[in-house]
């Protein structure tokens, strides 16, 4: 039977196993060491006591304590398996085994972070300080600290015991290597650290919804909390090997920063960083927060917009991009979902639009002289053969590509509204058209600028509305009508106004106010297309001016 302590302290909520053993040591009068003893030091069962104690330390334990196994359970690693750790094959009795649990990479080793003010409000450590996911305090705003800045090691850097000489004190404890009564007195509660981000704080309250067992939105979907962990982690893998090529350094502010580290990593094929990311706290929390930032986002198609400029700075290698990408990091489904969407031939060639450049500015384009359509002169004069789709879709796909050179248009959906037209129709176009793209971006971006130059130069938006304007004057129809094209029935001027949408605004048929926010039905622009093939070329002519007539 397990000998019971004079005091009995319980664990904190979120404390950590050694932080609590250091206090129960104190409480009775015992040094960290007598207290091991007790515990029955020296058994495989408290091989790894910190990460996944045996069953029978935890017993042990609690009896020794007199708490509750749950209470010692929760106060261990372990209670993070299945959630931000895969603590599978851990054997207590084999001192070997948690080889194959750090080959799963991001897994706590010798030391942890800490947040300064949380330890002088408690005296406590916590348990997720140890996550590598984690990187700030939410209590406090502030990012964690990773390291001690007197002796410059990680906190409880010890690899001999598991706990500290100088039992519950918060004072840094690390040993010196000058006798086994030498440590760093380092007053921890002093330390100063960095304010937290809110992009940071945001991620680790998502981060802290999982390792509770909540769901959290990926995607615009709920996730489990296990799946959107590791969908974290490996995203951030694959950003973190990507921030080591050319360019970059663009992308993020922080890239920079991962550059100094990644020289002390040399292998063959560089930083590893799925198997340890950086160290830093600050710098991970803002890689984390970075690629959370992604996998917030409400739906797929924006959230690989803004993948698409990482993606981009993939080198070429015999694997190809893909391989390259892969071999990187772990492709979960959502990953794998992501990448392919990020790589897709639409966002490539936005990519290539949104980057260029004339003398290291961006091109500048008036969006208001875009029509939402090309007109079929310009499209047969320079756009034609350039895609294997039809001449209506490279024709709005001509005018949404250049919406995409406007500095503040970002995406194909608010390159659509840009042109006043429901984003959704632009990434459908995009979709459709960029599949099926015959020649290079660089040749695209030559004949759409020949194209624009060539259509008559006025303010469309402005167009758009005198047409819209006229949906319910007619006077200005019957006049033409009158002139133009006797015994034209008089409800045909909603043709005659489609006509005017079409020709004179070059918008596009869908959008036309005579439809009054519905669709066209199939009889309905078949109508209106016999109308259209009917006028004569005085007709039109008549027609395009008697927009600019009183109504």
């Amino acid at each position: 039977m397990t000998a019971t302590l004079p005091v009995s302290v319980a664990p904190r909520p979120g404390e950590s196993i050694e932080s609590w053993l250091e206090h129960l040591a104190d409480a009775n009068g015992l040094t960290t060491a007598q207290l091991l003893n007790a515990t029955g030091r020296g058994r495989a069962g408290n091989r790894y006591l910190t990460l996944a104690p045996s069953p029978e330390s935890i017993t042990r334990l609690a009896a020794l304590a007199r708490v509750d196994e749950g209470l010692v359970y929760a106060a261990t690693l372990a209670s993070f398996d299945g959630t931000a750790l895969d603590l599978g094959g851990l054997d207590p009795r084999d001192r070997y085994s948690y080889r194959q649990v750090a080959a799963r990479g991001w897994t706590p080793a010798h030391g942890t972070q800490i947040c300064a003010a949380c330890l002088a409000d408690t005296g406590t450590w916590k348990t997720a300080w140890r996550l590598l996911l984690v990187t700030a305090c939410t209590d406090h705003g502030l990012v964690l600290a990773g390291h001690c800045p007197s002796c410059r090691r990680p906190f409880r850097d010890q690899r001999h015991s598991h706990l500290r000489v100088v039992g519950a004190a918060t004072v840094c404890g690390n040993p010196l290597g000058q006798g086994p009564l030498k440590q760093c007195h380092r007053d921890l509660t002093t330390i100063t650290t960095t304010p937290a981000s809110p992009a940071v704080l945001a991620t680790r309250a998502r981060v802290d919804a999982a390792l509770a067992g909540e769901p959290v939105t990926v995607l615009g979907q709920p996730a489990e909390p296990a799946a959107y962990l590791a969908d974290l982690r490996h995203l951030t893998t694959l950003v973190l090997h990507l921030a080591g090529q050319p360019g970059a350094d663009a992308l993020a502010p922080w890239v920079s920063d991962l550059a100094v580290i990644a020289v002390d990593r040399t292998a063959a094929r560089g930083p590893r960083w799925g198997m340890r990311p950086p160290d830093d706290p600050n710098l991970r929390g803002k890689a984390l927060a970075t690629l959370d930032a992604i996998l917030a986002v409400d739906d797929l198609d924006a959230a690989a917009e803004l993948l698409t400029p990482w993606t981009e700075l993939t080198p070429t290698t015999n694997d190809g991009p893909l391989g390259w990408l892969a071999d990187r990091t772990v492709m979960t489904p959502t990953l794998t979902r992501l990448v392919m969407a990020a790589r897709a031939p639409h966002r490539r060639l936005s990519h290539h639009l949104d980057t260029l450049t004339t003398d290291g500015a961006r091109v500048p384009i008036n969006l208001l002289v875009v029509p939402q359509v090309i007109p079929h002169e310009q499209y047969v004069e320079h756009l034609a053969g350039a895609f294997d789709s039809s001449e209506a879709a490279v024709r709005l796909f001509a005018s949404l590509s250049l919406a995409r050179l406007h500095p503040d248009v970002k995406s194909w959906a608010a390159a659509a509204e840009a042109l006043g037209m429901p984003g959704p129709m632009g990434v459908r176009c995009a979709r459709a058209c960029s599949a099926t793209m015959l020649i290079t971006a660089d040749e695209w971006q030559a004949r759409i600028f020949r194209a624009i130059q060539d259509v008559k130069r006025r303010d469309y938006r402005a167009t758009e509305a005198k047409i819209r304007h006229r949906l319910h004057m007619t006077r200005w129809f019957e006049e033409w009508a009158r002139r133009y094209r006797p015994g034209t029935h008089y409800r045909s001027w909603t043709h005659g106004l489609t006509w005017q949408w079409v020709h004179v605004a070059h918008a596009h048929l869908d959008l036309a106010p005579t439809w009054r926010g519905k669709k066209p039905t199939a009889t309905e622009r078949a109508h209106y297309r016999q109308f259209e093939v009917s006028l004569d070329d005085q007709q039109q002519r008549a027609l395009a001016y008697a927009l600019h007539k009183r109504a």
